[in-house]
């Protein structure tokens, strides 16, 4: 979900709750975790990182918690230095309400983000496998056009802060229908599910006998379109595999990818990459799609191209 959504959904239901004065806070919490993108900076060139990343470490319920335990110490100690050195008085109080509303708003961050595709580590650090429900495929175009229409007519004065539960309501909607697609392509299709910015076409991928298959189905007609498939592995051993997979860079790769491939080149480099996103059959993420290894004389793996 896009951070406008997500600001409005937890003013949603701190207004339904009876507590438009948390409201402040419960947005803090909703938004501070999208922080991460400036992560990137930082984890670009080092791969041991690679969690550092939007969508990665602080989108998992255990990250979450610590950023919005920061962003609200962060807010708190700022208070004290306006109060103490600049005589401002913030409109807000700090307490222990407060706190709750900034934990809140992030675990909604976190729910909202676990309904979609690609998906988010819940259980970092002790697992980096992304969760996802499927239900959208990334920020619902749907709901941004709501949330800045909304956005749009309060700032206008059109609208008021107890008409935030109207909004809620609206998006509850678009949830159920979004859900009985959902449902209904996991009754039509066999394999990973995963849904495209068309609702009616969903992304389907199976791996058997040593081969991934991709192909879009149409829910409502059963058309299939993009038939692909790929060797799970090629001229690549066990021994091998087993090897590499613990290298910093090649799960990096495979944190990124709905499914990865392995395959020898000629000269003996191994090549493990996502070919649907090395293919653009699927656009998000665009980066880490694939890593090129080369044994040395040690017998060590080293990276020769990303």
């Amino acid at each position: 979900m896009d951070s406008i959504t997500h600001a409005l959904l937890i003013a949603s239901l701190l207004t339904a709750i009876g507590a438009p004065a948390l409201i402040p806070f419960g947005i803090l919490g909703a938004v501070v975790l999208d922080a991460d993108l400036l992560f990137h900076l930082v984890s670009s060139k080092r791969p041991p990182l690679y969690m550092l990343i939007h969508g990665g470490a602080s989108h998992s319920i255990a990250g979450a918690a610590c950023m919005a335990a920061i962003a609200y110490g962060a807010m708190y100690f700022l208070a004290l230095a306006g109060e103490d050195f600049l005589h401002l008085t913030p409109p807000f109080t700090f307490t222990i309400f407060a706190l709750t509303a900034v934990i809140t708003g992030a675990m909604l961050h976190v729910a909202l983000d676990f309904l979609a595709s690609p998906g988010i580590p819940l259980f970092w650090p002790w697992k980096d496998t992304k969760y996802t429900l499927g239900v959208f495929a990334g920020p619902s175009a749907v709901m941004i056009f709501i949330s800045w229409t909304f956005l749009i007519l309060f700032i206008a004065g059109i609208v008021q802060v107890s008409d935030l539960t109207f909004y809620g309501a609206l998006f509850l909607v678009y949830l159920a229908i979004s859900l009985t697609f959902r449902i209904a392509a996991a009754m039509k299709i066999h394999g990973m599910v995963l849904p495209t910015m068309n609702q009616l076409r969903w992304l389907a991928i199976e791996n058997a006998q040593n081969t991934w298959k991709l192909k879009f189905v149409n829910i409502l007609s059963g058309s299939e379109s993009g038939n692909r498939s790929w060797p799970a592995f090629s001229g690549v051993s066990d021994e091998e595999i087993d090897r590499i997979s613990a290298m910093p860079v090649v799960r990096r790769v495979r944190y990124h990818s709905c499914f990865t491939i392995a395959s020898c080149l000629e000269n003996g480099d191994i090549v493990i990459q996502d070919p649907s996103r090395v293919e653009g059959l699927i656009r998000y993420p665009p980066y880490y799609t694939q890593v090129i290894l080369r044994q040395t004389e040690g017998a060590e793996w080293e990276v020769i191209a990303e």
